[in-house]
């Protein structure tokens, strides 16, 4: 079965896959906002989803899923930067990040990626709606500025809940080295 979703969030996102797996619905691949399931037994995995360092690339993010799958961890699949892992639930929870510091770590990678990409459709909305201004004959160049800020409003939400999410964390983390 393929569903196709848009998420914005993560958490969102891997609650989503876990709660297709309580139905007997365990995902195997994801393309493009398609994601794609396989009937099997209710309840049978815990899925997480995890952001890699350099774009997934390297040495690090082979290592790093390496580890993963060595404490019984599956990779389903693995796309640019983006791994999704499962397990299976009798080997009891399954969880990435089992500290704030190596949470916070992730959240920063979030960001970082999501900033990158706000910025650069914020210097695209700008540049062509510059080209429009100066040029009325230049409708393209309106849409694409039209396009490049709504992707940029759109993405904003997300980035301030992470920040939020960051900042919590942080707050946890001063109130133990004290």
């Amino acid at each position: 079965m393929k569903k196709y979703k848009v998420f914005f969030h993560d958490a969102k996102e891997e609650k989503w896959i876990n709660d297709m797996s309580a139905k007997g619905w365990h995902l195997t691949n994801y393309n493009y906002r398609f994601y794609t399931f396989e009937k099997g037994e209710p309840d049978e995995y815990t899925y997480r989803c995890d952001l890699l360092d350099n774009f997934g690339f390297g040495k690090a993010a082979k290592e790093y899923i390496e580890f993963v799958e060595s404490t019984g961890a599956e990779k389903v699949f693995k796309r640019l930067h983006w791994v999704y892992f499962r397990q299976h639930r009798n080997l009891g929870p399954f969880e990435l990040y089992s500290d704030a510091t190596s949470k916070l770590s992730y959240i920063n990678r979030m960001l970082t990626l999501y900033g990158t990409v706000i910025f650069l459709n914020a210097i695209s909305a700008f540049a062509n709606g510059g080209l429009s201004f100066t040029d009325s004959g230049l409708r393209m160049n309106s849409f694409l500025s039209g396009v490049n800020s709504g992707l940029s409003a759109v993405l904003l939400i997300p980035t301030v809940g992470l920040w939020l999410r960051r900042r919590k964390l942080k707050k946890k983390l001063t109130l133990f080295e004290v």
